[in-house]
C-alpha cells in the first residue's frame, strides 16, 4: 500500500466518522422523553465513557489503553503510541418501562454517545479532544384531581434539552510510570421546563402556563492523575484518580407565563401574557467530583478493575438558591478477556468480552426514598481485519427508582454502538 493510498484511506473514513456525527446529531438534537427523575438538578447526569467502559460496567478511572480514548481520566492519554491516531464514536438506545403502583409506561430514546479523538504531541506530552454529554432533560407528566364544583384540574409538567461538553485534554508523563493530566470542557446547551394548569371542564377558568429557559454557557475543568506499572511478565497494575473543586457555571435564564385557550387541536392560543423575563444573568454551582480506579491486567489478554465516585451535589445552588438535592455515588466492577489479542490470529479468537455491574445512589431523595440505581453490561469487540481498530457493541440492563411512596420505578435496557479508529500515523514507509 502506497503512503497515497494510505492517507486517502484515512481520509475516507473520517468522512465516515462525520457523516455519521451529523446523523447522530440530528437525532440527539429530537424532543425525546429521558426519565421523569431529569426534572430534578440538571437533569440526567450521563457518563462522559466509550463503549469500552461502558462494557464492563463504567470502570474508567484506572483504565489505561493505546488504543482507546479515556476521557474520563486525562492523565490516561499517556498510554497513546507515539505514532497513533485515535478516533471513538459511539451511539446509544434506551428503552425503558416506567411503573407506579397501578400505572406502567414505555419510552425511548436514540442520541449521540461521545466522539472523542486522541494523538500525541510528543514521547512525553499527549493530547485529546471531543464531543460529550453532560446532562440530558425529557419528561412529559400529568396529575389531575378532581373539584366537585370547576370539575377537573390537570397539572402538566414538561421538560427538554440538556447540557452537552466539548473539551480539549492534555496528559504529561512525569516519569515513567506517572503522568498527569486536565479537560478543559466548554459546557453548553439549554435546558426548558414547562408547568401548565389546565381547566378542560371549566369554561369560566383560564388555562395558565410558566416555561423556564436556561442557557449554559461557561468553562469547566477536570484534573487527573495515573500510575501505571508494567512488569517484564506481562502484568500490568494501574491506579487513577480525578477531581473537580466546586464550580460556579454562568447560565442566562428567561420565563414566560401567560394564560391561553386549548385549540380543538391541542395548540395553545395564547390570551394575555402575565410574566416575560429575558436573559437574567445568574450562575450554578456544579459540585466537587472525585473519582478514583484500579485495575489490574496482562499484557492484551484480560483486564479487571473497579471504580469508585463521589459527587457533593448537597451544595448545588442555582442562582445562589440552594436544593435539596443529597450527595451522588457510585461503585463500579468490570473487567475484559481477549483469548488473543495477535493480528494474525484467527478471527474468533482475537473477539474481545466484556462484562461488569455497577451501583449508584443519585442525587434524589424523594418522599424520604433515595433514588438508586442497578446495572449489569455486557460488550464485545469486533476487531477489523489487520489493524488494531474495532467495532464495539454494549448492552446494559438495570434498574433506577421504586413504587414504595407512590413513585416511579424505571427498568430500563441501553444499547450503545461504537467505533474505534487506531491508525498509525507519522511514518515514513520505505517501500511501496
Amino acid at each position: 500500500m502506497t503512503t497515497t493510498l494510505k492517507s486517502k484511506t484515512i481520509i475516507a473514513r473520517l468522512l465516515i466518522i462525520l457523516a455519521f456525527c451529523a446523523l447522530t446529531g440530528e437525532l440527539s438534537a429530537q424532543k425525546r422523553i429521558s426519565s421523569p427523575y431529569s426534572r430534578y438538578g440538571v437533569g440526567d447526569l450521563l457518563s462522559n465513557n466509550g463503549v469500552y467502559n461502558m462494557a464492563m460496567g463504567g470502570i474508567s478511572y484506572g483504565v489505561y489503553s493505546p488504543y482507546f480514548v479515556n476521557s474520563s481520566n486525562p492523565a490516561s492519554y499517556c498510554a497513546f503510541d507515539s505514532l497513533s491516531f485515535i478516533f471513538d464514536v459511539s451511539l446509544h438506545t434506551r428503552q425503558s418501562n416506567y411503573s407506579t403502583t397501578d400505572l406502567s409506561q414505555k419510552a425511548n430514546y436514540t442520541s449521540l454517545g461521545s466522539l472523542l479523538f486522541g494523538f500525541p504531541i510528543s514521547r512525553w506530552w499527549k493530547s485529546s479532544f471531543g464531543l460529550l454529554p453532560y446532562s440530558m432533560v425529557g419528561y412529559n407528566m400529568l396529575k389531575t384531581s378532581i373539584d366537585e364544583n370547576s370539575g377537573k384540574t390537570n397539572y402538566i409538567y414538561e421538560g427538554d434539552g440538556g447540557i452537552n461538553q466539548f473539551y480539549l485534554g492534555n496528559s504529561f508523563a512525569i516519569n515513567k510510570n506517572l503522568s498527569l493530566g486536565f479537560n478543559l470542557s466548554y459546557l453548553f446547551g439549554t435546558i426548558n421546563k414547562f408547568r401548565a394548569t389546565e381547566f378542560p371542564d371549566s369554561i369560566y377558568k383560564i388555562n395558565y402556563k410558566d416555561r423556564y429557559s436556561v442557557q449554559v454557557k461557561d468553562v469547566y475543568l477536570t484534573y487527573g492523575l495515573f500510575y501505571h506499572k508494567q512488569k517484564k511478565n506481562g502484568f500490568q497494575y494501574n491506579a487513577g484518580l480525578t477531581f473537580n473543586t466546586n464550580t460556579k457555571i454562568n447560565v442566562e435564564e428567561s420565563r414566560l407565563g401567560y394564560t391561553y385557550f386549548k385549540s380543538s387541536t391541542g395548540v395553545d392560543l395564547v390570551r394575555d401574557s402575565v410574566l416575560n423575563t429575558e436573559e437574567v444573568k445568574g450562575s450554578i454551582l456544579l459540585p466537587t467530583n472525585i473519582g478514583v480506579g484500579f485495575t489490574l491486567g496482562k499484557n492484551d489478554k484480560w483486564l479487571a478493575g473497579a471504580d469508585f465516585q463521589w459527587q457533593q451535589w448537597e451544595k448545588y445552588s442555582y442562582f445562589g438558591l440552594s436544593d435539596s438535592l443529597k450527595n451522588y455515588l457510585r461503585i463500579s466492577v468490570g473487567g475484559s478477556f481477549n483469548p488473543s489479542s495477535s493480528t494474525v490470529s484467527g478471527y474468533w479468537q482475537r473477539i474481545t468480552y466484556r462484562g461488569g455491574l455497577r451501583y449508584s445512589e443519585s442525587y434524589l431523595e424523594l418522599r424520604g426514598q433515595k433514588i438508586n440505581e442497578f446495572g449489569i453490561s455486557i460488550g464485545i469487540g469486533l476487531p477489523l481485519p489487520r489493524t488494531r481498530s474495532t467495532i464495539n457493541m454494549a448492552a446494559e440492563f438495570g434498574t433506577r427508582g421504586t413504587i414504595e411512596n407512590n413513585l416511579i420505578k424505571e427498568n430500563f435496557v441501553k444499547f450503545t454502538l461504537g467505533l474505534s479508529l487506531f491508525e498509525r500515523w507519522f511514518v515514513i514507509r520505505k517501500y511501496d
